[in-house]
């Protein structure tokens, strides 16, 4: 295996991820099936070469000095380490072992301290009819997202895939070593004009006092006091819902996150009923990627910051009002946010500070005015054409949401295929799962209905 340099410097993302592991778990799962025969040996060697490929998957945290830094993870522990193992399900034993499989392996903790930050299960379907060549099997991928984002775990999926293909054609391939170059955010600095310092601080100020006031202004449901009990949730809406949802936006020149933002608020609105009608706080991902050309390299690193947005609701909103309502507050926060939203703010106390007390101003910062702010959180399109398993697309994705503890709730959005997913994590002693199920399912519906009906209307 390569050897690396002995240790790298944090981005500032990546200090702030570490801040935001006191709010959750912090990790990543995607849930995919593949057909045909599964190589175990050879997935292994792929996760293996998927270090020298994307180096910061070898690396740990240390954070014994003033400043945390990545070094690499003994050889010895590189090569011990199992990154694969096999779950054999029986036959007939149904869709009830397999999720029982599935969810037992996503509530395993893993000390990213001593092991690798990914780790994959692989479930096998055995019938008594099945066959080498067409037996099924489930591969989930678990990945600790403190050095990565959403987006940098989609990348890293597919080139670990992509490394399996290309084994099996040639067994002696080693792909080109990677560097920790490219995590660094400094590529956005070009970004920033020095014109832009005072009116960045003046609107953060105000949009800082603003998020302050209305955070409050809904909490949801929540039972206080209870030990964490984690669990993972994910719903998969029927194809139709993207092809109505499409046709809607375009006719509305909507995005697709202002519809599925647009939902989110008001299934809440719904469920909570809050006495007022708001504003209403939600923080919602931002993907810095998409101020850079499209030449610009895929990056396994975090490149994401967030935006709130401040809606008006009452009973009789509906989901194009509310979504343009969503547009609106987005595009007047970008408007006065040139690139990352918090990082002027954040950036000197994890800079300049030790670490030790720059992260516990930050935390206390962040729990003081992010504890009860629903977090909405859009991964983009997993490429599921480009992510394939022996010749074909894998199928049948579905994407978790890491786990905020509560009383935060934190959804995540995916789209593969034709498919969106709708993911969150959290703990059933506090939030009831059926609340999360009604909460996805009124999503859905409220797109259904209004996205078909519009459509419909106009033709």
């Amino acid at each position: 295996m390569t050897t690396l340099r002995s240790s790298a410097s944090l981005t500032l993302l990546d200090k702030v991820n570490v801040c935001l592991q006191d709010f959750g778990d912090h990790v990543m799962h995607l849930i995919f099936d593949v057909q045909g025969p599964l190589h175990l040996e050879r997935l292994q060697q792929a996760l293996r070469l998927s270090l020298e490929q994307h180096p910061i998957m070898a690396m740990r945290l240390d954070c014994s000095g003033l400043q945390p830094k990545w070094i690499p993870h003994t050889p010895a522990t590189l090569a011990h380490y199992e990154f694969c193992e096999h779950h054999l399900l029986n036959g007939g034993s149904g869709n009830h072992s397999l999720q029982h499989a599935i969810d037992e392996f996503m509530l395993q903790q893993f000390d990213y301290q001593r092991v690798p930050m990914v780790k994959v299960r692989v479930i096998q379907h055995v019938t008594q009819s099945s066959q080498t060549h067409d037996a099924t099997h489930t591969i989930c991928i678990k990945v600790s997202c403190v050095p990565i984002d959403g987006r940098g775990f989609l990348i890293y999926v597919e080139d670990v895939l992509a490394l399996y293909e290309k084994l099996g054609l040639n067994p002696s391939f080693r792909p080109q070593p990677g560097t920790l170059n490219l995590r660094s955010t400094k590529a956005l600095v070009p970004y920033f004009r020095p014109r832009d310092l005072l009116p960045l601080l003046f609107h953060g100020l105000k949009h800082q006092l603003q998020d302050s006031r209305t955070a409050h202004n809904w909490e949801v449901p929540c039972a206080p006091g209870n030990a964490i009990h984690k669990r993972y949730l994910c719903h998969q809406c029927s194809p139709r819902t993207l092809q109505a949802l499409t046709r809607f936006r375009r006719q509305h020149g909507l995005s697709f996150n202002d519809v599925l933002l647009g939902a989110y608020y008001l299934a809440l609105h719904e469920q909570i009923q809050p006495e007022h009608q708001g504003p209403f706080c939600v923080l919602n991902t931002y993907d810095l990627r998409r101020y850079e050309t499209d030449k610009a390299p895929h990056r396994v690193a975090n490149y994401s910051s967030f935006i709130n947005t401040n809606v008006t609701l009452s009973a009789g909103s509906t989901l194009l009002q509310v979504a343009r309502a969503v547009q609106d507050a987005i595009h007047q926060r970008k408007q006065h946010y040139p690139g990352i939203t918090e990082g002027p703010f954040i950036w000197p106390l994890l800079t300049f500070l030790p670490f030790g007390l720059g992260s516990r101003i930050v935390k206390f910062l962040l729990k003081h005015r992010g504890e009860k702010i629903p977090v909405f959180t859009n991964v983009g399109v997993i490429p599921v054409e480009r992510m394939r398993f022996n010749g074909m697309p894998i199928r049948n994705v579905r994407p978790f949401a890491p786990l905020e503890y509560p009383p935060k709730l934190t959804v995540t959005l995916a789209t593969a295929g034709e498919v969106i997913s709708l993911s969150v994590g959290y703990s059933d002693r506090h939030f009831a799962t059926d609340n999360m199920r009604r909460l996805f399912t009124r999503m859905e519906q409220l797109i259904q209905a209004t996205c078909t009906q519009t459509v419909t209307e106009a033709a």
